[in-house]
C-alpha cells in the first residue's frame, strides 16, 4: 500500500467535506450546495461508498479527498499530502530531510516579532518617517507585520541566541550571514522589513528596503526550503479569498502597491515582488478566478516585464498544440487584461491619490490583444524591411487561437497599426509557419503485454497510457486532450497534471513531490518492444478512448444515483443521459 492509499484509508471523505460544507443525507449519499459556485438547488454530491465527491451543476468537477482539500485550501498536491499525512499519522518516506521546515517557520516568526518591535525604537524613526511619507497608516503596518532591522549587525543574532535558536538553522533561513572568516552577522540591517508569507500565512522569508542611498534598494531572503521567490506572491495569503469571491485578481509589482490597495479596500491584489511573473506564481492564481488584470509599471522596463510575464508565465506566445494546458485557451479560459496607468504613476501612487478611481481603471483595463498590438509593434522598426513581418510573426500564435469573430476585429486593429490592409495582414498570418512540435522517434515503448487490449487491470490501463505519454513526446498533441479525471489513482492524476506543465521528463521529475517520484519511475520502466509510430498512435488513441469511456460511464452512474428516487426523471435529466450515452457510443466507434 502506498502512502497515499494509506492516508485515504484512514480518512472519510464525508468527514473532510463536512468541515467545509453543510451536508444533508440523500439516500446512500450526501448532498449540499456546491462550495465552488453559487447555486440555489443542491448539486454537490458526496459518495461515501466510493469516497468521492462531484458537482453536477455548472462546475462539473469532482474527485477524491485529496482533490477536495487541494481545491478548498488552494494547495499544491505536496502541501495537501503533508497536511493529510500529519492528520492521519502516516509517515512519509523521503520527508525526513524536510523536518526542519517547521523550525524555519518558527525561526522566521521570532525574527518577524523582533523586527516589528524594532520599528518602534528611536533608531527606526527613519523607517517610520518613510512609511508616513508613503501614506501607510498604522493599521496597515500591523496588518502586514512591517518591521525594521537595526543597524547593529549582531542584534538579531543576539535575539535568536536568547531564544535558543540554532544559528546554523538561522543561516539556512537566510537571516544570518556567515562570513569568510567563519564569523556570523545579521543579513538584514538598517532596512524596512516586509515579511513574506506562504499561502497558509506562515512567515517564509523577508523583503527589505534600504532607507538611504545604499544599493540594492530591495533585497530579499535567498532561496530556502520554505521560500522561493519564483513560487511566492506577496499578499497572497490575504488576497486569496477576495480573488475567489470577486472572480478577479489584480497583479502588481511591489510590496507598497499591495499595501496601498488593501488599505483602500481592494483586497484582491497580489504582487510578483518586482520581477516578471513566473509560471509557478500563475499556477497558484489561475484556479481562483477567470479574469486577471496586470497592473505593472508601463514605462519601457515595465512593458518588457509585462511581455516577459505574458510569454513565460501565461504562455501566450506558445504553439497552438499546447492550447489545452494553456490557462488562456483551456476549456475554462483565463481572461487577461492590462492596466495602463498615467505616465509616472505606479499603483501605489495612483491609489493613494485617486483611490476611488482605481476600481474604474481596473474595470476598464485593456483586453490582452488591444494591449499587445501597439506594444509589440513598438518593439520593431516597422518602417524597415521585414519589420512588419516580424510583428505579425510574433503575434501569430495568439491569432491562431482566437475566436474567428475576434480574429477579424484584431486583424483590422493590427492592419491599422502597421498601416497595411486587413487582406495583407491575413495573408502574412497564413504564411507564418507553425512551430514544430518536439519529435523523438528513438524510443518505442510498450509493456510486457503486446497491446493495450490485453490490459485487464484497471490501474494497468492508466499506467500504460501514462507510460506512452512519458516516453513518446510526439504523442503530446493528442495526449493533452485527456481529461485529468480519467485517471483513477491520485498519484497518476497528479503526474499527468504536472506533465501538462513541463516539456521535458527531467524537468517534470524534479518538479514532482518525493512521494510521486517512485510512481513516475515505475511507469517509465515498462518493457520496450519494437513498434512503428503509426501503431503507437493507434494504441494510444485506443487507450485514451477507454479512459474517457470509463470516466463517462462512472459519471453517468453517479448522476443517476444523485437523483431523487421518489420522483420520475426530469426531461433535462433524460436529455443529459441521452447525451452521455451518445458520447459513450462515440468512444466505441472511434476505436473501430
Amino acid at each position: 500500500m502506498s502512502e497515499i492509499d494509506d492516508i485515504k484509508s484512514r480518512l472519510d471523505v464525508v468527514e473532510i467535506v463536512s468541515e467545509k460544507v453543510r451536508l444533508q443525507r440523500a439516500g446512500r449519499n450526501y448532498k449540499a450546495n456546491c462550495p465552488f459556485h453559487n447555486e440555489k438547488t443542491p448539486s454537490f454530491i458526496v459518495d461515501p461508498g466510493r469516497q468521492s465527491w462531484r458537482c453536477f451543476g455548472s462546475c462539473g468537477i469532482g474527485g477524491d479527498v485529496f482533490s477536495f482539500v487541494m481545491k478548498t485550501e488552494n494547495m499544491e498536491f505536496s502541501d495537501a499530502l503533508r497536511m493529510l499525512a500529519h492528520r492521519t499519522g502516516v509517515e512519509l518516506r523521503g520527508y525526513k530531510k524536510n523536518e526542519s521546515r517547521d523550525s524555519y517557520f518558527e525561526i522566521n516568526k521570532i525574527a518577524l516579532d523582533f523586527y516589528k518591535d524594532s520599528l518602534m525604537t528611536d533608531e527606526a524613526i527613519v523607517a517610520r518617517n518613510y512609511l508616513k511619507s508613503r501614506g501607510v497608516n498604522q493599521q496597515s503596518i500591523e496588518d502586514f507585520d512591517l518591521g525594521y532591522s537595526p543597524r547593529v549587525r549582531d542584534s538579531l543574532k543576539s535575539h535568536l541566541l536568547f531564544h535558543e535558536v540554532d544559528l546554523e538553522k538561522a543561516v539556512e533561513c537566510g537571516l544570518i550571514n556567515r562570513l569568510d572568516d567563519g564569523n556570523t552577522r545579521d543579513f538584514f540591517w538598517g532596512r524596512l522589513m516586509f515579511p513574506i508569507f506562504d499561502r497558509s500565512g506562515r512567515p517564509a522569508g523577508f523583503g527589505a528596503r534600504s532607507l538611504d542611498d545604499s544599493m540594492p534598494k530591495y533585497i530579499n531572503t535567498s532561496a530556502t526550503t520554505v521560500f522561493d521567490k519564483r513560487n511566492t506572491l506577496y499578499g497572497f495569503h490575504k488576497a486569496r479569498e477576495a480573488i475567489r469571491d470577486a472572480d478577479l485578481g489584480v497583479i502588481v509589482e511591489g510590496y507598497m502597491d499591495v499595501i496601498a490597495a488593501h488599505e483602500y479596500g481592494y483586497k484582491n491584489v497580489v504582487a510578483s515582488m518586482g520581477t516578471a511573473l513566473t509560471a509557478e506564481q500563475v499556477r497558484q492564481l489561475k484556479n481562483l478566478a477567470k479574469t486577471f488584470v496586470l497592473a505593472l509599471d508601463q514605462d519601457a522596463a515595465g512593458q518588457e516585464a509585462t511581455l516577459r510575464s505574458l510569454e513565460s508565465a501565461w504562455q501566450i506566445f506558445g504553439d497552438s498544440s499546447r492550447r489545452s494546458q494553456d490557462p488562456l485557451f483551456a476549456g475554462n479560459p483565463t481572461k487577461i487584461n492590462v492596466v495602463s496607468l498615467p505616465e509616472g504613476k505606479d499603483p501605489d501612487d495612483f491609489i493613494r491619490t485617486h483611490g476611488s478611481e482605481w476600481e474604474k481603471v481596473v474595470r476598464n483595463a485593456l483586453p490582452l490583444m488591444e494591449y499587445l498590438i501597439p506594444v509589440v509593434s513598438d518593439r520593431f522598426d516597422i518602417n524597415s524591411p521585414g519589420g512588419k513581418g516580424r510583428v505579425v510573426e510574433s503575434l501569430s500564435p495568439i491569432f491562431r487561437l482566437l475566436d474567428p469573430f475576434d480574429t477579424e476585429k484584431y486583424v483590422g486593429m493590427l492592419a491599422e497599426q502597421l498601416s497595411a490592409t486587413s487582406e495583407t495582414v491575413n495573408a502574412a498570418l497564413k504564411q507564418v509557419p507553425r512551430r514544430p512540435g518536439s519529435q523523438n522517434t528513438s524510443i518505442d515503448v510498450k509493456p510486457e503485454f503486446e497491446n493495450s487490449n490485453q490490459v485487464e487491470n484497471t490501474y494497468k490501463l492508466d499506467e500504460y497510457t501514462l507510460s506512452l505519454m512519458l516516453n513518446r513526446p510526439e504523442l503530446r498533441e493528442v495526449a493533452i486532450q485527456i481529461d485529468p479525471e480519467c485517471f483513477i489513482r491520485t498519484e497518476d492524476r497528479e503526474i499527468y497534471l504536472k506533465w501538462l506543465e513541463f516539456d521535458s521528463d527531467e524537468s517534470l521529475f524534479d518538479a514532482l513531490d518525493v512521494v510521486l517520484k517512485e510512481r513516475f519511475s515505475n511507469i517509465q520502466k515498462y518493457s520496450i518492444v519494437p513498434s512503428t509510430n503509426t501503431d503507437i498512435l493507434i494504441d494510444f488513441n485506443s487507450c485514451a478512448n477507454r479512459l474517457e469511456r470509463r470516466r463517462l460511464q462512472q459519471y453517468r452512474s453517479d448522476l443517476i444515483q444523485s437523483q431523487d428516487i421518489e420522483s420520475p426523471p426530469s426531461i433535462s435529466l433524460q436529455s443529459e443521459l441521452g447525451n452521455l450515452d451518445k458520447k459513450i457510443l462515440e468512444t466505441y466507434t472511434s476505436d473501430s
